[in-house]
């Protein structure tokens, strides 16, 4: 037991040594988290809480899919993106997709009109975006019914946009949405840190800048092999927490951006990101943002002697000329010659450039082939 735990975490833990199912577990564990000291002195406690929550969620994933075997949900993806969007019950999602794409789902005032996920296409500009609308949140939505399966498919998506209703409480609201985001392991809006990691066959675990490691490393390496990690090369490029580079190893997490947009405020006094469905209010201004947040670029092929095509190719940000060849065509990179360019990203429109050119949004790309 740790120095200053509170009369709460000492209960967590009590419940959590009689704790017998793996569901028990994970909802001590979830306590002890809660409940934890939060100074620096309880940096490998934390860490070891969620290393030991990240293997039982593990195991309790792979109940669920055990289970769902027979019934499976699936979106497939489509246009050059996929955002989802989620919120609690009458947060305003049905409407919201039927404003910005050509989806018309059922809107209604009752609880959970959404009985399954809704899709739509985002024209924005010549890009075309896939939205995903995902059926209400609520607490446990993680482990209970079909929420498992609900966020899988949004473990690969793009972005995720969280819808809040400005007449409810926001911070609540807010809360119970990543909480539930946390028991799927999906991390909104934090980067994985990075880190670099290779399985081997032997050898034992190998640490390449342990000094950027905040806290014991060997405390560190028992619990890496508690994740299952016996033979490995870890490469770590920047400070991180204990904790960070347990939830590293735990190749379940996945790290999504997220969008907070805030409903029906018809007034726009939010001092973020506010939006009202019924009324159209900004949502001009959303589709843009939703746009800055997939994190893409727009680049124009061009003919010779033409003038540029559409629409768009959209491709990552600090992509290069090669990346352009490739999605045209397969052999456009052996066969390549030079490329001249107009845009953002040379000094003089029609500069020549050659494969390892980093293009910007909107520029326009003439490919010259041997």
């Amino acid at each position: 037991m740790p120095i200053n735990a509170s009369f709460e975490y000492q209960k967590a833990e009590e419940k959590y040594l009689q704790a017998k199912t793996i569901p028990e577990k994970v909802k001590c564990l979830e306590e002890m988290l809660k409940t934890a000291p939060k100074h620096k002195g309880a940096e490998v406690l934390v860490a070891s809480i969620k290393s030991r929550l990240s293997k039982f969620r593990n195991l309790l994933n792979k109940e669920k899919q055990q289970r769902g075997k027979g019934f499976q949900i699936s979106v497939k993806k489509e246009g050059s993106a996929q955002v989802v969007i989620v919120g609690l019950t009458n947060s305003g999602k049905s409407l919201l997709l039927s404003k910005l794409t050509n989806a018309k789902p059922e809107v209604a005032e009752y609880p959970h009109t959404t009985e399954k996920p809704e899709v739509g296409i985002l024209e924005y500009e010549g890009v075309s975006t896939q939205m995903v609308e995902i059926p209400s949140i609520y607490k446990d939505f993680a482990y209970k019914g079909k929420g498992p399966q609900y966020f899988s498919i949004i473990r690969n998506c793009d972005l995720v946009i969280v819808l809040l209703d400005k007449t409810k409480n926001l911070d609540k609201q807010k809360d119970l949405i990543f909480n539930e985001f946390e028991k799927a392991q999906i991390k909104l809006n934090k980067k994985r840190p990075n880190i670099k990691i290779k399985k081997n066959s032997f050898g034992g675990i190998n640490i390449v800048g342990e000094s950027l490691v905040q806290g014991p490393i060997e405390e560190a390496k028992k619990m890496i092999q508690d994740q299952g990690f016996h033979n490995v090369n870890i490469e770590i490029y920047e400070r991180v927490k204990l904790d960070e580079l347990i939830e590293v190893m735990n190749e379940s997490i996945a790290y999504l951006p997220s969008l907070i947009v805030i409903n029906k405020d018809d007034f726009n006094k939010e001092k973020e990101f506010s939006i009202s469905a019924l009324k159209k209010i900004n949502l001009d201004k959303l589709k843009k943002n939703i746009w800055e947040h997939l994190g893409l670029i727009r680049v124009f092929t061009k003919t010779p002697g033409k003038e540029r095509d559409y629409p768009p190719v959209t491709l990552n940000q600090e992509s290069k000329v090669k990346d352009l060849a490739k999605v045209i065509h397969k052999d456009f990179v052996k066969k390549f010659k030079f490329a001249r360019v107009w845009g953002k990203s040379i000094r003089f429109d029609g500069a020549t450039v050659g494969l390892d050119h980093e293009l910007k949004d909107m520029d326009i790309v003439e490919l010259h082939l041997k």
